[in-house]
């Protein structure tokens, strides 16, 4: 039997099991996978492949593609076998999510030009919503947007887009025009 250099630790383990009269013994995985047939050693890569993934996934994705494993076996309509399949291959084969934090406040500035816009518009929201006697939540709630949104246009921390200034100014009974003269 081959050892390790140090003498002490067997590179090979025997078992102690006994099967018909032979003791066995356990080798190398790679030992192992080259006394295979060709078309065995691919299936073995391809399980460890899939093995090595399967560890890999999600909690919850590992349920479900266990789940699918179990609902494929006791199906025998092949339309709903297949569609288990690409259910099992869609799990298996997605990217894995690289998520990162977004802070909720940035240092970005707004170009120049954006902000001088964005200042004009702002302070045109604020005059039109200020004579139709209405608070930011009224606004808000009449164009369908959130209150922290109507305060950063107001503000000028953020530019409008043309649905928003559209939502804006059908709340206010006015054009985009009257708010942007840009849209005219």
């Amino acid at each position: 039997m081959t050892t390790s250099s140090n003498n002490h630790t067997p590179r090979r383990q025997v078992s102690n099991l006994f099967r018909g009269g032979k003791t066995m013994v356990a080798k190398e995985p790679s030992e192992v996978l080259a006394d295979l047939p060709e078309d065995v050693q691919s299936i073995v890569l391809a399980l460890t492949i899939v093995s090595a993934r399967i560890e890999t996934l999600p909690p919850a994705d590992r349920d479900d593609l266990f789940e699918l494993m179990m609902s494929r076996h006791k199906t025998d309509d092949e339309d709903e076998r297949v569609g288990i399949r690409k259910a099992m291959i869609e799990i298996l084969t997605q990217g894995r999510v690289n998520a990162k934090p977004m802070p909720l406040t940035t240092d970005r500035q707004l170009h120049p030009g954006a902000k001088s816009w964005a200042v004009h518009v702002g302070r045109k929201i604020r005059k039109l919503r200020e004579a139709a006697g209405l608070t930011q939540i009224q606004l808000a709630g009449k164009a369908g947007l959130p209150q922290s949104h109507i305060s950063r246009l107001e503000n000028a921390e953020h530019t409008a887009t043309n649905l928003t200034l559209e939502r804006i100014a059908k709340a206010l009974n006015v054009t985009v025009g009257d708010i942007d003269p840009c849209a005219d």
